[in-house]
């Protein structure tokens, strides 16, 4: 019995030292895999095998323009700018020091074409001098179709103001009359106002401007004025 015991025994002892060694030969395995350790005889190449460059017999590639050397200026000919006329200008000299003359037009007062517009300079304005006033425009008065509507009698000074709106002076027909201007066209009536009543050369003239501006601030329809009882023929002028 103890002898089959000692063999056991000698047996386990011989298994763990055999998965030990087994162990630790797996590992050193896995680390060669991973980290392999390189050939110096391999990677190395041979001295002969070297390509050496020799600057001294070097040469400049063709086109190559050499640094601190000022070049050429090249004038464009084909270009989509529009050309730009200065007479003033006689010489232009560039940073190389060459002299450039700028190109002459046949007339000075030629234009600049720009698509189907030309935009002509005047020769005052290339000379320096001074261009000629415009003449200030002038005040076109709006003309306007009115006709005078002298008022005799109370009566009709009644149905007046029964069509007409706001405040009207107070007439003595007895030796009065008011003198009152209407429309004739789609403007309305307030828009004329009756400046002044003048006796002239045997006609009554009265004068009038057209206003357009604040109708909406006027309280009466029409213009109306007092003037004496006569029966002179009516003028209407139109003033500013």
């Amino acid at each position: 019995m103890k002898q089959k015991i000692g063999y056991l025994g000698t047996f386990l002892v011989a298994l763990l030292i055999g998965m030990f060694v087994m162990h630790a030969w797996d590992s050193k395995q896995r680390n060669k895999a991973e980290f392999p350790v390189p050939n110096m005889e391999e990677s190395a190449a041979p001295a002969e095998d070297t390509e050496w460059i020799d600057l001294e017999k070097a040469t400049e590639p063709e086109g190559l323009v050499p640094a601190g050397e000022p070049t050429e200026p090249q004038l464009a000919t084909q270009s989509q700018l529009s050309p730009i006329h200065m007479p003033e200008i006689q010489t232009v000299i560039s940073r190389s020091g060459n002299n450039y003359e700028p190109e002459q037009k046949d007339s000075d007062n030629e234009g600049v074409v720009l698509g189907d517009a030309k935009y002509n300079t005047s020769p005052a304005s290339e000379k320096g001098g001074t261009q000629p006033e415009e003449p200030k425009s002038s005040i076109v008065m709006i003309a306007a179709p009115v006709e005078p509507l002298l008022i005799k009698t109370s009566e009709e000074y009644k149905a007046f103001k029964r069509k007409a709106r706001g405040s009207y002076p107070t007439a003595d027909f007895s030796k009065e009359q008011v003198l009152v201007l209407e429309s004739t066209s789609n403007l309305p009536d307030k828009v004329f106002e009756i400046q002044s009543v003048e006796d002239k050369d045997g006609k009554r003239i009265v004068n009038y401007r057209v206003s357009v501006f604040a109708l909406d601030k006027k309280t009466n329809t029409h213009s109306a004025v007092i003037v004496k009882k006569g029966d002179l023929p009516l003028e209407l002028k139109q003033v500013l």
